[in-house]
């Protein structure tokens, strides 16, 4: 769990970068928009892929219900980021970013990092026997050395 969790300290310094430009703070929300979309593209999104294609079907091959409240949120919270992350693009190549996307934008991911922090992961490292934690850390390895779904890219 140790790669998730330090891909997430990245994340909230771009969340709390989202929400002082929506509050006239930083960065121009144009500026900061971009700037975040490129960071989700080049980072979230292979973390995100991590976790669909290497922690959660490790997690259910040992007894884990995708249907857990707290997994099902985490990936409802993906889909909602991605749909966060397009409207931004949009608003941003109109060169009219809302302080509310920005806002929400950096509100669902700080939230989302607490999520998968505070709940999702412990609950997964109690549940997981020793086994398949190694086996995870071996998947992980190999998708990155792989360079995940999309051929390359940074660790979050």
């Amino acid at each position: 769990m140790r790669e998730f969790s330090d891909d997430h300290h990245q994340g909230l310094v771009r969340a709390r970068r989202l929400r002082r430009a929506a509050a006239g703070e930083g960065e121009e929300p144009v500026e900061a928009a971009r700037a975040f979309v490129r960071f989700f593209r080049e980072e979230t999104e292979e973390h995100f892929e991590k976790e669909e294609r290497v922690l959660l079907p490790v997690a259910e091959a040992s007894g884990v219900s995708p249907r857990e409240p707290d997994i099902r949120r985490m990936l409802a919270e993906h889909a909602e980021l991605r749909r966060l992350v397009r409207r931004l693009e949009e608003e941003a190549d109109a060169g009219n970013v809302r302080p509310e996307t920005l806002r929400e934008a950096g509100g669902l991911l700080e939230g989302h990092i607490r999520l998968e922090e505070r709940r999702v992961f412990p609950m997964l490292e109690l549940e997981l026997p020793e086994r398949a934690l190694d086996e995870l850390g071996r998947r992980v390895a190999e998708f990155g050395r792989s360079g995940g779904a999309q051929g390359g890219g940074s660790n979050p």
